[in-house]
């Protein structure tokens, strides 16, 4: 097997342990089972999102400066010391907060290191072309394995918050082990010499230089920021309205389960799809996902599914296109940090879209 091959199979390894986790994929319904009102959760995503708005560049910045292996490390450190936390405070609103910021820390860590290594990993072996299959298998991977821990969202809260965050645990010690065997691209390696605070003003000058002389990424960056955040709140609440129509505890599971099939479609019709001009891409996702969204308030489950698999669609679809769109645009020393910015606009964007829709969910 040639190396590419292998880095991108420890990737996709990191991608699947992540999201495999119950825990993480019944979060809300484990916060609901311990008493936590609907609002809280709105205001919990909140904290997510401050905290990823914060750290979000600057861990850009780290990845493109000391490393996409050692953020990808830090990812996964912080995904253990955020379960370790959810289990000692979880009667704590404020420690459940804390908990919540180290999550967001591991997103932060873990977004745009894990595109920067991969499309970086190829473009130094002339393979670049091939990103486009990567992000979409990683795409059907993170769908998939979230589906199905999400389908076992019934069993997370049978086991508890405590043992469901011990499964946690367990996953994300794994993935520190297959995070030490990547090996870290040769644009971080060649400067490995170079003074630290000269690396990182270099890093952000040109990064801000570059988004500053570029309308077309910065407009690519929060058109995807706005379908992604409709998208993963009508997913997050859903958990909390679904068993509100009434519907069996069993049924839920596999509820979720049909939205999440919504993304895979999206994921595997992204490559049908990439020679569009992305305005229109764009549009047509844009009037999917508000469909999709205006389907929760008719109260009707099957209904509110099938809003939830349009969402999914559009988002995973959009999301592929301005992944592999933007890779192609920015220069490898910056990667990591503009990725970051991309994540850092979906988190400015949910800043004010979480509380708000906490709001209209709980009507």
């Amino acid at each position: 097997m040639d190396f590419c091959k292998k880095q991108l199979r420890k990737l996709y390894a990191l991608n699947f342990l992540g999201n495999i986790s119950i825990a993480g994929a019944a979060w809300v319904l484990l916060l609901v089972s311990c008493g936590y009102s609907v609002i809280e959760i709105g205001l919990l995503e909140t904290v997510f999102h401050l905290v990823s708005l914060t750290a979000e560049i600057p861990s850009g910045v780290f990845a493109d400066v000391f490393g996409r292996k050692k953020s990808l490390l830090l990812s996964s450190v912080c995904s253990v010391i955020s379960a370790v936390l959810r289990i000692i405070w979880i009667s704590s609103f404020a420690g459940v907060a804390v908990s919540i910021g180290f999550n967001a820390l591991s997103y932060n860590f873990a977004s745009g290191s894990d595109s920067a290594l991969a499309y970086d990993t190829l473009k130094e072996n002339g393979r670049q072309d091939d990103y486009d299959r990567y992000i979409s298998t990683q795409t059907l991977i993170y769908r998939i394995t979230n589906g199905a821990a999400t389908l076992a969202a019934g069993v997370a809260v049978m086991l508890g918050n405590t043992k469901a965050h011990i499964i946690s645990i367990i996953l994300a010690g794994i993935q520190i082990i297959v995070a030490t065997t990547l090996k870290e691209n040769k644009v971080i390696t060649k400067n490995a010499d170079s003074e630290f605070t000269t690396r990182v003003k270099k890093t952000v000058r040109e990064s801000f230089a570059f988004l500053k002389g570029n309308s077309r990424v910065t407009g690519l960056i929060f058109r995807n920021a706005l379908i992604g955040g409709i998208d993963v709140l009508l997913l997050f609440f859903l958990q909390a309205k679904l068993p509100m129509t009434g519907i069996p505890d069993w049924v839920l599971g596999p509820l979720l389960f049909a939205m999440s099939l919504g993304g895979i479609i999206g994921a595997v019709l992204s490559v049908k799809v990439k020679n569009w001009p992305f305005r229109r891409i764009f549009i047509m996702c844009l009037a999917v996902v508000t469909a999709g969204f205006a389907a929760n308030f008719t109260g009707v489950a099957w209904i509110m599914t099938a809003g939830g698999f349009m969402a999914a669609f559009a988002d995973d679809l959009i999301q592929i296109r301005a992944d592999v769109e933007l890779n192609s645009l920015v220069p490898s020393e910056q990667r990591a940090t503009l990725i970051s910015v991309n994540s850092w606009c979906f988190s400015f964007v949910m800043i004010f879209m979480s509380p708000l829709a906490g709001v209209l969910f709980s009507l």
